[in-house]
């Protein structure tokens, strides 16, 4: 078993990478999508983290590791995992390193998507959704045909309350204070992998596709 972790601020395209991988026979772990499987199944250690979570709490890096150890356990030896929003901080990187030694299999590298804050910031802030088809437009980079009106249902479109600049700029802040160490700490293992995602998607597709062969 072996693992490749995606590193990057929130709006570097770390979704879109991810299906990239996924097509080239990578598991794709999201802890998102894996706490909400374990609270749908009710699990022990999913009813222990809705229980936190409903309460407005962190869940604790401990029952995060030791779900994501469920599901690595339970795996054929040869797969290769993607790592997607975990690890977030130090102790979580830690964490991880310490499961995947003792599982036996290795952190073959990291993956870093490199974007400058001011387009990040233009790259969300830009966004426009329908509320009827979920079709989604940028005000630059993919405009409606007419106005702020979607092109398929023929309603007004409407920005996301965590896509506004002053939220989109805190998120970044919190990202720099908590996961930008992460890159110090993988590149004194030679792990890190950079990729220029300030470029068109298909561009930085093909590079983390070259990055990994």
């Amino acid at each position: 078993m072996n693992a490749t972790v995606l590193l990057g601020p929130p709006g570097a395209g770390k979704g879109t990478v991810a299906e990239v991988l996924v097509d080239k026979g990578y598991v794709h772990i999201s802890t998102g999508e894996l706490l909400r499987e374990q609270i749908r199944l009710e699990t022990p250690l999913g009813l222990e983290a809705k229980k936190l979570m409903d309460q407005g709490r962190f869940v604790p890096d401990d029952v995060v590791v030791a779900m994501i150890r469920n599901l690595l356990e339970s795996a054929e030896n040869d797969t290769r995992f993607l790592f997607d929003g975990f690890p977030r901080t130090l102790g979580q990187a830690e964490k991880l390193d310490e499961l995947i030694q003792s599982l036996g299999g290795s952190l073959e590298r990291v993956v870093l998507l490199e974007c400058p804050d001011d387009a990040i910031v233009e790259r969300l802030a830009g966004r426009r959704t329908c509320g009827k088809c979920g079709s989604v437009y940028h005000v630059t980079f993919n405009p409606p045909s007419h106005g702020n009106v979607c092109d398929v249902e023929g309603c007004q479109l409407s920005q996301r309350t965590d896509d506004t600049e002053k939220t989109i700029r805190k998120r970044l802040d919190v990202y720099a204070e908590r996961t930008a160490p992460l890159i110090s700490y993988y590149e004194a293992r030679n792990l890190i992998q950079p990729i220029n995602a300030n470029q068109p998607i298909e561009h930085v597709r093909a590079d983390v596709v070259a990055s990994i062969s």
